[in-house]
């Protein structure tokens, strides 16, 4: 009902932001009204003081208890010092189970996560955010934005490098000032820092410190979280694990319409001698209607659904094998030294859409552009040469990952605090 109340309004009154203001105009008439929520926020909240141990996280736009954040907060919550962890989510009473003792949790865009933001003496984030700033949010003294952005060594541009985002003008407002108050940007190498330059309008600070989310491949005791993730996902433990991982379209199509499921698993199994399951992890901005069809498309074969689960960083250590088109998780994965593809049937309308920073071939994942060619790739992977193109690309992007980001963010945050205490 809420939407149709927008749609119907939206023929009738164009809606803008310039700089810092709310612009109503009503359509064919002189009429317009500008509301500053800047001035309201101070109103509201500008007198509140700052909490020296609260910091607030968010997990790209409230997705729960996942990436960066949730690795920092581990490491929070294992110095036993007395921090107050806000976590902000979509769906706090769904969530609230997934979450560990010792975090509270607000819902998304609410006037209670915007009281959170305006007391806690750091944000832990990895998206904009725009969201904040259109409702006035203002960084005040004292206060601390730390940016731990959910890409990687991507192919895909960003943010100020991808012109179909900066055409956007009041998206593109907002999104320079959230860079412009952020005040540490966390890298995981050369290569990621001169994007940050560029996508983020010069960016701030930047701490080459490794990506926490990145932190679990190197750890040696995965066997149980491997089982709880399989278990929660209604997976036998022995289960060999495909995962599939298509990217966000702006346009709405996506390249899973030309996935041949079938013969993959029959690939799989031709080439390593075991059956798989298939494992999807849709982005979480594809619409629910496109996502069922595939689901539906595919039925008949051993497939998984796993877009709700919270940490596709679980989801990457489990697998045995990752396909994407251009998601920036396959370069998490490749961490693991297991076999990643790229299936990019539409790299040429997708260039254009979105646009490369290096061609998807200077990757050290094969690449295919039809399904016959990827299943010819899986048929003659060579393990050995495939470790040694990762370990080359990531000795040439100057990787930091070491499996100690986390404790570096967090030490930065226990600093922060406890200066902000003293003073």
């Amino acid at each position: 009902m809420l939407k149709q109340i927008k749609d119907f309004g939206k023929r009738f009154i164009d809606y803008t932001i310039e700089r810092d203001r709310r612009i109503y105009r009503l359509k064919h008439t002189p009429f317009c009204l500008r509301i500053s929520l800047v001035n309201r926020f101070w109103k509201k909240y500008g007198a509140l003081a700052v909490c020296p141990h609260k910091v607030v996280i968010d997990n790209y736009m409230g997705n729960g208890y996942g990436c960066n954040g949730k690795y920092v907060t581990k490491q929070l919550l294992e110095s036993r010092e007395n921090f107050d962890i806000v976590w902000v989510v979509k769906d706090k009473e769904a969530m609230h189970k997934s979450f560990p003792p010792g975090v509270r949790l607000v819902e998304y865009a609410t006037k209670e996560a915007l009281y959170e933001y305006a007391t806690a003496a750091v944000w832990l984030c990895n998206y904009h955010l725009v969201k904040y700033l259109n409702q006035g949010l203002q960084k005040k003294e004292g206060q601390v934005y730390i940016q731990m952005w959910h890409g990687s060594f991507g192919i895909k541009k960003i943010e100020n490098d991808c012109g179909m985002l900066t055409e956007m003008k009041s998206w593109n407002y907002l999104a320079q000032k959230n860079a412009a108050i952020t005040d540490y940007w966390i890298s995981n190498g050369s290569f990621e820092t001169d994007v940050y330059r560029s996508a983020f309008w010069g960016a701030g600070e930047i701490l080459e410190y490794g990506h926490p989310r990145n932190d679990i491949f190197f750890r040696g005791d995965t066997g149980n979280l491997c089982r709880d993730t399989k278990e929660a996902l209604d997976l036998e433990a022995a289960s060999r694990v495909v995962l599939y991982v298509p990217t966000f379209r702006e346009r709405g199509v996506s390249s899973a319409a030309e996935l041949p499921v079938g013969d993959l698993l029959a690939a799989l199994r031709d080439k390593w001698g075991e059956d798989y399951r298939f494992v999807v992890r849709f982005h979480p901005r594809m619409v629910s209607g496109q996502r069922q069809s595939f689901l539906e498309k595919w039925q008949g074969f051993p497939v998984t659904d796993a877009t709700s689960y919270p940490d596709i960083q679980e989801l990457l250590l489990c697998a045995d094998l990752v396909i994407t088109d251009y998601s920036s998780c396959i370069f998490d994965f490749m961490l693991t030294g297991r076999p990643g593809f790229l299936f990019v049937p539409d790299r040429d309308s997708y260039r254009e859409e979105r646009g490369f920073y290096y061609p998807p071939e200077e990757a050290p994942f094969p690449v295919a552009e039809t399904k016959e060619a990827l299943l010819e790739q899986i048929k003659c992977f060579d393990i050995d040469r495939y470790q040694k193109s990762v370990a080359a690309f990531l000795e040439r992007k100057g990787s930091k990952e070491d499996g100690h980001a986390s404790e570096r963010v967090a030490r930065l945050v226990q600093e922060i605090c406890g200066k902000l205490k003293e003073d």
